[in-house]
């Protein structure tokens, strides 16, 4: 009887475990991802890789809505092992995703985290402030739309990764146990201080 018990408790256990490490891009789209092309790789050169599939994590810049679907500015993050957008690329990639949906703005707002499967199309020259910006352009396969408190946002400073968050000038965003941690994007008690109030 108690190894019965024993042996719920655990197959419980070992579920909600493989649950938690689940991929949010389905099994048979991933299937068709080589792991060795790299947005890097891509970036570079998006014409040497059309038509074939890439894994990567973003966040929504821009979206615009046409006739023919909808086109999503992006800013690469990279992917933690279980494909969760960790943390921004420090190159300040950008990309562009495009789909024949027209999708919503309400939700594909700036700041929302993405991970998405896309098939390399090319790449298409835009103005970016006041300079020329060669974005790869990607056709989407999938997507998954992360959950979050926070929203990222992006400042027209000389580093376009420079995110508006995480300022050491800002007093309100400081612990007062620990006044040289600045947590990311905040720390606990200032999202417990300013918002559950």
């Amino acid at each position: 009887m108690r190894f019965a018990h024993l042996l719920q408790i655990l197959t419980i256990f070992i579920t909600l475990l493989l649950t938690a490490c689940i991929q949010p891009i389905s099994k048979d789209v991933r299937k068709q991802i080589d792991p060795k092309t790299t947005f890097a790789m891509v970036s570079k050169n998006p014409g040497a890789f059309l038509d074939q599939y890439i894994l990567l994590g973003g966040v929504v810049i821009n979206l615009e809505n046409t006739a023919e679907g909808s086109s999503l500015e992006m800013m690469e993050w990279q992917l933690t092992p279980w494909g969760e957008p960790m943390y921004l690329d420090n190159t300040g990639r950008r990309f562009l995703l495009k789909t024949s949906e027209v999708l919503d703005p309400t939700i594909y707002e700036p700041g929302v985290l993405v991970t998405l499967a896309g098939i390399v199309l090319g790449s298409e020259t835009r103005m970016l402030g006041e300079n020329e910006y060669d974005y790869p352009v990607l056709d989407m396969a999938e997507i998954h739309l992360w959950e979050s408190q926070f929203r990222y946002g992006i400042h027209n400073y000389p580093d376009p990764a420079y995110p508006f968050y995480v300022g050491q000038d800002d007093d309100s965003r400081r612990n007062p146990y620990d006044p040289d941690y600045n947590s990311y994007p905040y720390t606990q008690y200032w999202y417990r201080n300013n918002n559950w109030q």
